[in-house]
């Protein structure tokens, strides 16, 4: 096989010793801040979780890490200090100018992707400059990329600002290690459909262009399969999607946090003092504490609402309790920011007057940043944590909070909205719009026994312990470098392989020949029952079985009386649809009784047939299949898409399968499988050459099982595959098996 020029550049490279594989990881923020202090500058590496934990991968697999991202700061201040810090990563900083970031950040990433993915469709505020800004600024990404990217590197790609850059880069390196996640949720079908077709197709597109896609949770990683599925139109096996270039998995990687930073904090000086004084302040009263950034996905109104509630419905606790509030300052350019802070303002004042007096204020706030020491003190003085976002992809507050009770002390209060809340399973889980219930569990979580709250927290830190931030990075890249190295890239069936295949032939002994019919040995037609076998396809096959070295078998998804009528008079296999029917010397069901579910498919597919003309049922005694070739192409898609949705549902626990082919939508029973039927009938230790043709999904079944060394797979056609090789075409397929039989049956 030809070495291509990319896999050239990577055996040079590794064969030099001075090169060592980086991690390439992007994000909007650097984890540098740079500060003039008088005539000095300061520049302070992030002592941050993500920046931690992807440096402590690449310390273990002896990976260098270079950090991509938007500078904050001036290009001339950069480069004349970046040299006069201590590093143990490097650094690349992207500039952009002030309109772009403004319409790319503001705009489009926060107005728009952010509002969106969080469920607030209303606070959309898209624009085309926004969409434009925003592809610009990932192709002004990609370009710092590519220019430091060498074959072998990981690319790491975080959050929604960056949804299009796999794409870009992956059309400049085909090869490239790339790992996608997404810090935020990612919406249902139905909230993602609002955005417009071409922006729609633009982030799913650009997203796929990873290896590994990761969320927080699988309710997300569903919502994007769906959205892809139903949009573009790729269907995916196990949470995979097969493409031309690569495959991409999808999958959930809960971020989680530096346990060890947070527990061990508890100790500090620093943390005592602080803790004994905020102890001292409020010592006859329980504290309840949250800390957010400002932020309308937050739910800090509600929470203020319910916390007004639970006052008025257990007045007992007036003038006994505490509610600490801080709100990190963030994106107040944007309107709604500026907004909702004003409105936080007012509630925390009309709580404060209504129900407080000269004595108490029943809410303390601050707006403000809150530094690591002070953070922990709050989260050790702390009764209760009550973190009630109305939508976050995870929650990293709730897991802090957890881990810095080395005491066991506390309890939890959290959203069932939040990421955290499927992990955190000893937490106290609430409904952040159900005052009422939050009013409740805050009078629960107050008056809880010590020795629950210890099992609580004791069991939740155990979880954590194990689940950390490191972790998380390591099983993230990990499985970005695994589903690269299975990722198979099939050879042209021509030249100097194709003679060695042919040499492979003529010396075996015992031959196997699979085929499929429809796209493999005729070409597609309009309907099936015009894609008929004409004379020179039957003296071939013919031609191949009467060779006593070779078995021919055809297999294929048409029905067995159509194989019957056209193949049954040839000295060769016949299996038929799909793995259901299987011919020697006559026909043997490898099914027993009819489906139940198939007359509801059938129902169904009809109702398909009335709203989409030209479009027809094929029914066959194991499956039945939706056929829109010849609709028009759009609506056909559309349509496609909506029934394959329904028969997920409708099919829920059925024993089958269902195929989205080719302008096709099928349905099968599970046990009509190609790779099954082969394996359990054909396939035996004898045959020491075996070649398979195939163009269609269901023949992917029999390529995945057809890996050994004298085992031979071919694809017709475009689309990733697990085939060992390639043919464009059902032209070239007929001209390989001519080349076996020695005559050119295509002249």
């Amino acid at each position: 096989m030809d070495e291509s020029p990319a896999w050239q550049d990577f055996t040079s490279i590794r064969q030099n010793a001075s090169y060592i594989m980086k991690i390439i990881t992007v994000s909007y923020r650097l984890p540098v801040s740079i500060k003039r202090q008088k005539e000095n500058v300061k520049i302070t590496q992030s002592a941050g979780g993500l920046a931690t934990a992807i440096l402590s991968y690449s310390e273990k697999s002896k990976k260098n890490l270079t950090w991509v991202g938007v500078a904050d700061f001036d290009k001339e201040l950069w480069d004349n200090n970046k040299n006069n810090y201590e590093s143990n990563f490097d650094i690349e900083p992207v500039y952009l100018e002030k309109r772009l970031n403004r319409n790319f950040y503001n705009i489009f990433s926060n107005s728009v992707l952010w509002s969106l993915f969080h469920y607030f469709p209303s606070y959309i505020e898209y624009n085309h400059e926004g969409f434009e800004a925003y592809k610009a600024a990932n192709e002004i990404v990609a370009e710092k990329v590519n220019s430091i990217y060498e074959p072998g590197d990981i690319v790491w790609i975080h959050d929604y600002h960056f949804m299009g850059l796999a794409k870009i880069i992956r059309e400049k390196h085909p090869d490239a290690k790339i790992g996608y996640f997404l810090h935020i949720p990612f919406p249902n079908f139905e909230i993602f459909r609002v955005l417009p077709n071409k922006v729609r197709r633009y982030l799913l597109e650009g997203v796929l262009g990873s290896n590994l896609v990761g969320f927080h949770t699988w309710d997300n990683a569903i919502h994007f399969t769906e959205c892809v599925e139903k949009m573009l139109g790729h269907s995916h096996k196990n949470f995979i999607f097969s493409q031309d270039t690569h495959r991409t998995r999808v999958g959930s990687f809960p971020i989680s946090i530096d346990f060890d930073k947070f527990n061990n904090a508890y100790d500090k000086p620093e943390v005592i003092k602080l803790r004994e004084e905020i102890k001292h302040l409020y010592e006859d009263k329980k504290i309840i504490f949250s800390v957010d950034r400002l932020d309308y996905t937050k739910g800090i109104t509600n929470r203020l609402n319910a916390f007004e509630n639970f006052l008025i419905n257990y007045p007992q606790w007036r003038e006994k309790v505490v509610f600490l509030l801080v709100i990190v300052p963030s994106r107040e350019e944007i309107r709604k920011y500026g907004e909702r802070k004003k409105m936080i303002e007012l509630n925390i004042a009309r709580i404060n007057g209504t129900l407080g007096n000269y004595k108490w204020s029943p809410v303390v706030y601050q707006y403000q940043s809150v530094d690591f020491d002070k953070l922990i003190a709050l989260y050790t003085s702390a009764d209760a944590a009550l973190i009630s976002p109305v939508r976050d992809g995870m929650n990293l507050v709730a897991k802090e909070y957890i881990a810095a009770r080395k005491d066991l002390r506390g309890a939890l209060i959290l959203s069932v909205m939040a990421g955290a809340a499927k992990e955190l399973q000893e937490s106290l889980t609430i409904n952040p719009f159900d005052d009422e219930q939050i009013a409740l569990k805050l009078n629960y979580a107050l008056t809880m026994s010590e020795e629950e709250q210890e099992r609580r927290i004791e069991r939740m830190q155990r979880y954590l312990k194990k689940h950390d931030v490191f972790r998380w990075a390591t099983d993230f890249l990990n499985e970005t470098e695994e589903i690269h190295s299975r990722d198979t890239k099939p050879v042209a069936l021509a030249d100097k392989t194709k003679e060695t295949v042919l040499e492979k032939f003529d010396k075996a002994k015992k031959r196997l020949i699979l085929l499929d019919f429809d796209g493999t040995l005729v070409n597609l037609q309009p309907k099936p029952e015009m894609a008929v076998p004409d004379d020179k396809l039957i003296k071939l096959l013919n031609t191949l079985a009467s060779d006593e070295k070779n078995d021919v078998w055809i297999i294929s998804g048409r029905n067995h009386e159509f194989l019957e009528e056209w193949l049954g008079e040839l000295p060769i296999g016949l299996v038929a649809e799909h793995g259901g029917y299987i011919k020697r010397d006559k026909w043997e069901s490898v099914i027993n009784g009819t489906p139940e579910w198939k007359g509801r498919v059938i129902e169904i597919m009809h109702d398909y047939v009335d709203t989409n003309a030209e479009s027809f049922v094929e029914i066959k005694e194991f499956g039945v299949a939706w056929h829109y070739r010849n609709v028009e192409q759009r609506q056909g898609f559309l349509a496609s898409r909506e029934l394959l949705s329904l028969l997920k549902n409708q099919l829920y626990n059925m024993p089958t399968q269902i195929i989205d082919g080719n302008k096709v939508i099928e349905v099968k029973h599970f046990l009509a499988h190609k790779g099954t039927t082969c394996k359990n009938n054909i396939l035996n230790p004898d045959y020491d050459f075996v070649l398979s043709f195939g163009d269609d999904k269901t023949d992917e079944d029999l390529f995945e099982m057809l890996t050994g060394t004298n085992e031979h797979t071919v694809k017709v056609g475009p689309g990733n595959t697990a085939a060992k090789y390639r043919v464009q075409s059902v032209e070239e397929v007929l001209s390989f098996l001519g080349e076996l039989t020695h005559c050119n049956v295509m002249k």
